[in-house]
């Protein structure tokens, strides 16, 4: 992805991002997110941890609220950070959420050692051109024995998707195997997908040991209106989620599925836990 495809992606997605997440589908996959991050972060009230291409600071806010924690929000896109600092002053959380500009493939501007934990929600590791160097970024801003929770969208998914929601063409299809990119419309830039086996040889080609990798959800799959910010119509998984007692249960589902690392490159998006060595 170019330096310009990324600004004119991120340049009006700055100002939706929020309502995407609107959607009962996402609102499952951020309660699965947030438990997985309470149970395996392993972070204390006071400690500091890095959201790693925090964007708009939705996650940073959220971790320095539940969990306790300063949060250092480092993001490329200027755009983003503007909206995050006006959402960090919005919440008053200028004393425990931090912002920093920098390129994670190359960011000097993060000391070494410096963090007790590390996320990374989403869609970030799929927008690098170079996911080695920023895992090796991670590896060396981590403290000893720090763990990270690093989300990318995932392959299998994106394989599933095309076939089976697009009817892409057979050369399209065989493109994205072969490559892991994938093409989803006009105004979205190429995005890099990835198996789980391509966040472990990531992770421990960085000198990281590689705890799990979650697939976030594996079960409950968003349907097409869950893409469609802003949202005319809702889709039947959302619809569905509405209703207390049956999100409940996905999500409890959603738990229990993710103890199966076998189940894991079913995910839409794929979650890996890593941790240094210390």
């Amino acid at each position: 992805m170019t330096d310009e495809q990324y600004e004119e992606f991120f340049e009006p997605y700055a100002g939706n991002v929020e309502g995407f997440y609107e959607a009962d589908y996402w609102k499952l996959s951020d309660a699965l997110v947030q438990e997985l991050f309470r149970r395996h972060l392993q972070v204390r009230p006071g400690q500091h941890i890095l959201d790693a291409g925090g964007g708009t600071g939705r996650w940073g806010l959220w971790c320095a609220e539940a969990l306790g924690v300063e949060v250092t929000v480092a993001d490329k896109s200027s755009r983003m950070l503007e909206t995050a600092a006006s959402n960090v002053a919005a919440a008053g959380a200028g004393d425990k959420v931090h912002l920093v500009e920098c390129d994670l493939e190359d960011a000097p501007q993060l000391p070494d050692a410096a963090y007790d934990g590390v996320i990374s929600t989403y869609g970030v590791l799929s927008f690098l051109d170079n996911p080695a160097a920023a895992f090796e970024t991670l590896h060396r801003v981590m403290k000893p024995s720090a763990h990270g929770l690093l989300m990318s969208h995932s392959l299998s998914n994106a394989v599933h998707s095309k076939i089976n929601r697009d009817g892409a063409d057979p050369a399209e299809l065989r493109e994205l195997m072969d490559t892991g990119i994938v093409k989803w419309a006009p105004h979205v830039p190429p995005l890099r997908v990835y198996s789980s086996q391509n966040l472990r040889d990531l992770g421990e080609n960085a000198g990281l040991q590689v705890e799990r990798v979650f697939g976030v959800t594996t079960l409950a799959q968003p349907g097409p209106e869950d893409f469609g910010y802003p949202y005319q119509t809702i889709s039947a998984v959302s619809k569905r989620l509405q209703e207390e007692e049956y999100f409940q249960t996905l999500l409890d589902l959603e738990l229990k599925a993710s103890e199966h690392p076998e189940w894991a490159d079913r995910g839409v998006n794929l979650m890996v836990h890593v941790r240094k060595a210390g």
